[in-house]
């Protein structure tokens, strides 16, 4: 057992805030004189920040602040200043500079590829990532990184890790060769540096100088070291949050690392929150029973059953024994909600409410980003605007998501949709011409809502080129992307510039602007600097998630606050801050406690080998966060039931919570009642069917033969589409699709009836042509080629079989129309055939589903029968005779796999061939005098049965009366 060595251990108890006691102690002590004189040691920036804070509130007039230093900063040497002075007369040499993280993903990545033949530049960098984290724990933890010996393993390694471990030897010392030929360090070896220099420092760093180290917990050597030389040094302090000193001993010492016999593997309790204090003890030689709780703070007995909530598994077996008036945590709410969307609500609402109290601070504690982000657009509403302290995503702000739009488009070769969403990103074009150039960008939307067949810019060109209004605009536009026609491979150095030099263009430099944009250029110019020719070329297509990975761990933080009471942290955030109502958002499993990834280089075993933190030390860490944040004034706990993934697990740290406290465990309703009520709007009636009801001189309208099932079974749809003449937009873009196929079909039809006199042999070869062009999308030629090509030859071999059999072919693709009921009727007839007996054969092309008989028997899919009415009226050109067959050519595949087969509209358990015209007639006269000649209402979804297309739904708004129509009791 280590000797005592020293006085100034402290901790500072559950309910009591680390910041405000340290402040409050400096300011009120003898000290308050020296108190620019004093160096007070932090874990990060952020705890600089909550610390200034404290000061700030308990200071009642102005002063100078103390020198404040984090520990985890890696210009440690910049901040301590002349304090590290003595490292320079120890040393023979200056420490060298650490390598960018930039440049060491660069190297690392090339290293990566030329190990693992095959592996892409993406998949490389990505690898390189979690590789320099697994170094950084190796410099960390002091573990030379020659000591990883895995041979001794191989009969408890799977291959896959065998694989790993070869490849992490070779790729390491290749790793630091690079590192020793530039004269650069990794992050962490060179923080171990300054930190074991500092350490060796202190004794010569004059007793006028107090030092104080509070809030470090981190267990890595080196931290150790320095706070095992402050510990030692007469008149300094060192002081921890939350330190369990009632804990047992025997429980202590059996959090490990114990070995119960010689040569096995130390067994530790890493998901316990005081194991990494117990590790850090352990290597600052000191004994848990020299700590004191801090000047001026004591533990609250009222929260000894949070240590208890945090105990070892096998010793919960005695909270049976515990009195009930122990198993309370009166100021701790639960609240549950039934998705992520209700429990961001309730916080918002738990907050609006707390601010009713004057100097009540607030603040909502999560790793959930997502669920922050909620909170903060909920806040809105109220007119609270608060900051997320651990920040936004780069790839989530505007100057990067452009930059991702760009690559996007380069990637896809400027396809419709990435095109318009460059074009009407809020950054491109911004101010005064923005109004003039958005009209164009729409007009250009307009123009692109079609099939995309051609790639690249000739193929947007073309389809712009008899748009007068637009043409010589994007002849400009053009210009900006003249350089987006790379090939299939591109060098990432190039790419980047070419975005970068695009971007600026398109926003007149605004993209570099704002925080996020400087910070973006920054990031971009590091990428420049650095040698990324060694990442050779990437493949255009891979660009879009390589440039993903580039900011992939960006995090722009606020400059400042927004709501001086309301503050949202992360769990790294939130140590050292206090509030008066604390809400612990997001308690499911898989977001508190995080789950941490698997190494996919070091197996498990290896890293417990090493005496790498496992899987589990992030779990120890955050039941220590979440148990110093219960010992707040007021808590509130919340989790969803679901999220967007799905049905969630309530964290562990809940369940233990629920077990122990039972219904003593008290539960937020009045927030989550509040949340359920907010948004709910009286009962409102179902509005009624829509039922339009045009005047007489509006309904008079041509009226198609495609139409006229249209007019019967959804009369709305057809007042729409024809009265008031809105037509249904394409998508932007779309890949062809059957109804582009149709169009194709039936064009190729049109031509070969026009200039290849009907000639089997011609058909086949028209359509090659056409799937021939080089400006046609590749996945038309794969996809839609053997179809359209193997559907053509069908109807060429039929038509000749046919021919055989005395039908001829008399016209195609023909217009006709006719009077009836005092409207005009019009319709194109695909193909007219005379049979051997001189009798009309009507033909009409499905490339989709043909009508079943049941449909034409009710009166609709009546088209062949008035095509064969203005047949027989003399209303087709050059076509004349009675009508006696009525065909559906399915270009479909069939049973057998081939393509096409003949269908008959008319049978003799249907409608008739000699009765299916004057059918048809009576159908499309009764729905004339019906809706164009008389006065009906158009009413929505009249036969929904054959209705079943929804390019008005949304213009109806069907989804609000469909199906609550009032019964008829009748």
């Amino acid at each position: 057992m280590a000797k005592p060595i020293g006085t100034g251990l402290f901790t500072i108890p559950l309910g009591v805030s680390l910041a405000d006691a340290l402040a409050s102690y400096l300011l009120e002590a003898a000290r308050r004189d020296r108190l620019v004189d004093t160096l007070i040691l932090l874990p990060n920036n952020r705890a600089i920040k909550a610390l200034t804070d404290s000061f700030v509130r308990h200071a009642e007039q102005g002063l100078l602040l103390p020198r404040m230093v984090a520990v985890g900063d890696l210009g440690l040497d910049m901040t301590l200043g002349p304090l590290l002075d003595p490292i320079g007369d120890q040393r023979t040499a200056p420490i060298p500079p650490a390598i960018s993280e930039v440049d060491r993903r660069i190297i690392l990545s090339r290293l990566i590829r030329d190990q693992r033949v095959g592996v892409t530049p993406v998949e490389a960098f990505r690898l390189a990532k979690h590789l320099a984290t697994s170094l950084d724990q190796l410099d960390v933890e002091m573990v030379p990184f020659d000591t990883v010996n895995g041979d001794n393993l191989e009969g408890e390694l799977s291959t896959h890790w065998q694989s790993a471990y070869q490849d992490f030897m070779v790729i390491v010392r290749a790793y630091h060769a690079e590192l020793a030929k530039r004269g650069r360090l990794g992050p962490a070896a060179r923080r171990n540096l300054l930190l074991s220099g500092f350490a060796e420092a202190l004794p010569g760093i004059s007793a006028d100088t107090p030092i104080i180290a509070a809030g470090i917990t981190t267990a890595a050597p080196a931290v150790a070291g320095v706070l095992k030389a402050v510990a030692r040094r007469p008149g300094s302090m060192v002081v921890w949050p939350h330190v369990d000193l009632s804990m047992d001993e025997e429980e202590w010492q059996a959090l490990g690392p114990v070995i119960w016999e010689e040569g096995q593997l130390a067994v530790s309790e890493e998901s316990h929150p005081q194991f990494h204090l117990k590790l850090l003890f352990d290597r600052m030689a000191i004994r848990r029973e020299e700590l004191r709780h801090f000047p001026g703070t004591r533990n609250a007995p009222n929260l000894t059953v949070i240590d208890e909530l945090f105990c070892q598994a096998e010793k919960t077996t005695r909270w049976s024994a515990l009195p009930s008036m122990q198993k309370k945590l009166s100021h701790v709410r639960l609240l549950t909600a039934t998705d992520s969307a209700e429990e961001a609500l309730s916080i918002s609402i738990l907050i609006r409410e707390a601010l009713e109290t004057p100097k009540k601070r607030i603040a909502l504690i999560t790793p959930d980003r997502e669920l922050a982000l909620r909170v903060t657009a909920q806040l809105r509403r109220w007119d609270i605007i608060v900051d997320d302290s651990a920040g936004q995503p780069l790839v989530q702000l505007p100057p990067a998501a452009l930059f991702l739009a760009l690559a996007e488009l380069l990637a896809t070769r400027m396809a419709p949709v990435p095109l318009l969403s460059v074009l009407k990103h809020p950054l491109v074009r911004a101010g005064e011409e923005r109004l003039e150039w958005l009209e164009r960008v729409r007009a250009l939307d307009l123009a692109l809502r079609r099939p995309r067949l051609g790639l690249g810019l000739g193929a947007i060109s073309e389809v712009v080129a008899g748009i007068e209004p637009i043409k010589d605009w994007w002849s400009d536009v053009t210009e900006i992307f003249a350089g987006f026609d790379l090939g299939l491979k591109a060098p990432l150095p190039v790419t980047i510039d070419l975005l970068s030099e695009t971007a600026s263009k398109l926003t007149d430099g605004r993209i570099w602007q704002g925080q996020a944009g400087r910070q973006l250029s920054q990031l971009l110019e590091e990428y420049r600097a650095a040698d990324l020719a060694t990442m050779g070329e990437i493949d255009t297509v891979a660009i879009p998630a390589m440039i993903a990975q580039l900011l992939d761990s960006e995090v722009v933080r606020p400059v400042f606050g927004s709501h001086p009471r309301v503050a949202i942290y992360g769990l790294l955030e939130a140590r050292l801050q206090q509030a008066d109502l604390v809400i612990c958002g997001g308690l499911n499993e898989g977001s508190w406690p995080q789950l941490a990834q698997p190494d996919p280089w070091l197996a498990p075993r290896l890293r417990r080998e090493l005496g790498l933190p496992g899987l589990d030390r992030n779990i120890g860490l955050s039941a220590h966060d979440l148990a110093s944040l219960l010992g707040a004034y007021e808590v509130v706990l919340t989790r969803a039931e679901r999220d967007r993934a799905g049905p969630t697990v309530a964290s562990r740290f809940v369940l233990r919570m629920q077990a122990l406290l039972g219904q003593q465990l008290q539960s937020e309703t009045h927030a989550l009642a509040l949340a359920r009520l907010i948004d709910v709007a009286e009962p409102v009636a179902p509005p009624p069917k829509p039922e339009p009801l045009p005047t007489l001189e509006q309904r008079r309208v041509k009226l198609s033969v495609t139409q006229v099932e249209l007019l019967k079974a959804d009369p709305y749809s057809f007042y729409a589409r024809n009265i008031l003449s809105l037509k249904p937009l394409d998508s932007v873009g779309t890949d062809p699709n059957a109804a582009w196929r149709g169009v194709v079909v039936h064009d190729l039809l049109e031509q070969w009836a026009k200039f290849d006199a009907f000639d089997p042999a011609k058909l086949v070869a028209r359509a090659n042509a056409l799937i021939a062009n080089p400006a046609l999308h590749p996945a038309v030629r794969v996809l839609w080629q053997p179809r359209v090509t193997a559907a053509l030859d069908w109807i060429a071999h039929e038509t000749a079989r046919l021919k055989g059999e005395g039908r001829s072919l008399i016209a195609a693709e023909s217009w006709g129309q006719q009077q009836l009921a005092g409207v005009e009727l019009v319709g194109r007839a695909d193909r007219i055939d005379r049979n051997a007996e001189g009798k009309l054969v009507v033909v009409d092309y499905k490339t989709g589903q043909v009508p079943t008989p049941k449909s034409v028997k009710a009166g609709f899919a009546l088209q062949l029968g008035l095509i064969g009415a203005m047949a027989e009226a003399g209303g087709i050109q050059h076509v004349g005779g009675l009508v006696t067959g009525f065909e559906y050519w399915s270009l479909a595949r069939r049973g057998d796999g081939g393509f096409g087969q003949i269908k008959s509209a008319v049978s003799d358990k249907g409608i008739a061939a000699t009765d299916f015209v004057p059918f048809a007639i009576k159908n499309a006269r009764e729905a004339i005098e019906s809706w164009l000649t008389g006065n009906e209402p158009f009413t929505a979804k009249l036969r929904p049965e054959y209705a079943p297309y929804g390019d008005y739904d949304q213009l109806m708004r069907l989804a609000e009366w469909y199906g609550r129509e009032p019964v008829d009791a009748g």
